[in-house]
């Protein structure tokens, strides 16, 4: 069996604070089949820009994007007759980008396997003009399998052949090799400080506003000992309604902080990774993403905190309740910071049943979103395609 694969994904970037779930999973990916013994070329597609508008076209990326497939030719005629492995865009200068890899991809008598994080691929496509939509077929057609999420993301590919069999859900597992968990959800001590977590960019439509506003609650309406951590980037995307970049919006989350007299109750981190995120899960009572993020999927943040037993506060949207169940987790509207004082103010005052979600996340995780349960799923389908 051949065993050379061209990986083609984002990859996380320290230096420049780029952690995203898909970027993660990808990088957890590659490590999986070298140490398999898969000889595994990678194109990195993570811009050096970090103000790009999340789903907006950018002149910037887009020669960016020209330049890296220059760049990647050579591999591609070097690793002929291999796997590509590509993470696939949402957005119209992603998809062309993808359109050059794929069909470079068939010039060069490649198997090919697609993976789609996110569930608004068929938004997309319906946002197309015919041409487009036509090209959109005729390129994803190409590939031997597309990789998705969930069965719920399966009929975004409908408009592709045989689809009902090309399109193979995945549920993601957790990327992290060095987790500090245990088989044991939390305990909380009523005198102690409930701790709580937002990890996420910090892009308005993931609901750090609605979580700011939800401590303001709690601390200066209900007179409650608690504290949040705010991790992640501030990011601008194209579904942001309260602010014109994401500078204007860093400066707005400080000033509200400031007038609320939340210093002693919010920490911001621009990033979290290794010991200072595990530390910070480890501390954390409940994990809140209250997202209706134009791009969302199965955030990989509400996996690593089911794995630490901290109860995810979420919005019923996409791929989230097929990760977060009535007895894992608490659900609430988007936009609704009252909905999440009010579900941390019920954990708060009910202790047994805290404990009851902790233990339910944990034992959730363990038996669905492991590493290994992923790896092992997506091993299946390369050795099955390059058999």
């Amino acid at each position: 069996m051949n065993r050379v694969i061209l990986a083609i994904g984002l990859r996380t970037n320290q230096k420049l604070n780029i952690f995203s779930g898909q970027a993660m999973m990808f990088d957890a990916l590659i490590d999986f089949l070298l140490a398999n013994n898969f000889n595994v070329n990678v194109i990195d597609l993570t811009s050096k820009y970090t103000n790009i508008q999340v789903g907006k076209f950018s002149l910037k990326r887009v020669l960016e994007y020209f330049s890296i497939i220059i760049g990647s030719i050579k591999s591609f005629y070097i690793c002929r007759g291999g796997l590509l492995y590509i993470t696939t865009a949402q957005t119209k200068s992603g998809f062309l980008r993808d359109l050059v890899f794929i069909n470079l991809a068939a010039l060069f008598k490649y198997k090919i396997l697609l993976q789609q994080f996110g569930s608004n691929f068929d938004s997309f496509y319906t946002s197309l003009s015919p041409i487009m939509k036509y090209l959109v077929r005729n390129t994803f057609n190409k590939g031997d399998y597309i990789v998705v999420e969930g069965e719920l993301t399966k009929n975004q590919f409908s408009m592709i052949d045989n689809y009902t069999s090309k399109v193979l859900p995945i549920t993601n597992g957790l990327p992290e090799k060095n987790l500090r968990n245990s088989n044991k959800g939390k305990t909380y001590n009523t005198s102690n400080t409930f701790n709580l977590i937002f990890l996420s960019y910090m892009i308005e439509s993931k609901g750090y506003w609605d979580v700011l506003k939800a401590v303001q609650i709690l601390v200066r309406q209900q007179n409650k000992n608690v504290h949040c951590i705010f991790a992640g980037a501030f990011k601008h995307s194209i579904d942001a309604t309260m602010h014109s970049n994401e500078l204007e919006a860093a400066a707005d989350f400080n000033q509200y902080i400031i007038e609320h007299k939340l210093e002693q109750h919010v920490t911001y981190y621009e990033g979290l990774m290794g010991d200072a995120k595990a530390n910070a899960f480890l501390k954390s009572h409940v994990f809140l993403l209250p997202s209706y993020f134009k791009f969302e999927g199965q955030p990989v943040s509400v996996l690593e905190a089911m794995a630490y037993g901290a109860v995810p506060i979420v919005t019923n949207y996409r791929m989230i309740p097929n990760m977060v169940t009535i007895d894992s987790g608490m659900f609430v509207d988007p936009k609704s910071p009252e909905q999440i004082a009010d579900r941390i103010l019920y954990l708060m005052d009910n202790k047994h049943d805290y404990e009851k979600f902790s233990q339910s996340c944990v034992d959730r995780f363990m038996a669905n979103y492991t590493l290994d349960k992923y790896s092992m799923n997506m091993l299946k389908v390369i050795n099955d395609i390059m058999a």
